[in-house]
């Protein structure tokens, strides 16, 4: 049976979490009173329970929450859910938005318990149908699956406007923002890597005022039907260096590609 085993919440990120029995889901936000909540989209974290006892046969003594994770589970074969999958327990119902993650250097999680299962097995959802749940609900995976969109730029982009354009162009379920940390794109290519090969993202919008990222792309097929736009596996990538926040403007002037 695919249940909850616990529940766990912190007031600070990079913690270990605490262990509380029933908490509620907020829509658009997360675990009520857990600092990873928040209008983005990595609103909850789930981890299995299989996976944290992988790690205590390594010799690490660790328990649910150690992780940094919100829901512990079992039973349910985590890894092999795919983004935009919809999953249900009891009243609430939340989408899975993104399949491990990047660490680019060793956290708090890390340095505390040794190791971090988190980057490998651990996935995350967004809540679109609060409630209260508790330790021992029951999981059930959904049929429903919604699209998604991805957003990659610096943190001198203004996100809700390009994100704005993103919802309206695009209409999906929610919308990822990825940043690149590094002013020569040197992340991009891993970002690129990630988006299109676990999270099957179809469409990623690439914002880069400066100029600076657009050599990452050059190595790619260009679309016919646009100029800036991309082919990366079973996606496609908008390359622009200025994103027309006005919701008036006809879609194809959304994106802006400036030479």
């Amino acid at each position: 049976m695919k249940t909850i085993t616990a529940i766990s919440i912190s007031d600070r990120k990079g913690m270990r979490k605490k262990n509380i029995e029933a908490t509620t889901l907020i829509a658009g936000f997360g675990l009520q009173h857990d600092a990873h909540g928040g209008d983005w989209h990595r609103q909850v974290s789930f981890l299995a329970e299989e996976s944290i006892e992988s790690m205590r046969q390594k010799g690490l003594s660790v328990v649910a929450g150690n992780f940094a994770e919100n829901i512990t589970t079992t039973g349910l074969h985590l890894t092999g859910l795919e983004v935009g999958t919809h999953v249900t327990i009891g009243e609430t119902e939340l989408i899975i938005s993104q399949l491990g993650k990047i660490c680019h250097k060793p956290c708090a999680i890390y340095h505390q318990a040794g190791d971090c299962v988190m980057p490998r097995e651990g996935i995350f959802a967004v809540v679109i149908q609060g409630g209260e749940i508790k330790v021992g609900d029951a999981i059930k995976v959904s049929d429903r699956h919604s699209a998604s969109a991805a957003i990659v730029g610096n943190d001198s982009i203004e996100k809700e406007a390009v994100k704005n354009v993103v919802r309206k162009t695009f209409q999906p379920a929610f919308v990822r923002f990825d940043t690149v940390n590094n002013k020569k794109g040197g992340t991009l290519g891993a970002i690129i890597d990630d988006l299109t090969l676990t999270q099957k993202t179809k469409d990623i919008v690439i914002v880069d005022p400066t100029g600076e990222l657009g050599l990452s792309l050059s190595g790619l097929p260009l679309q016919e039907n646009g100029p800036n736009r991309y082919t990366c596996r079973q996606s496609t990538v908008y390359y622009c260096r200025s994103c027309n926040p006005s919701l008036d403007a006809p879609t194809d002037s959304f994106f802006i590609k400036s030479l």
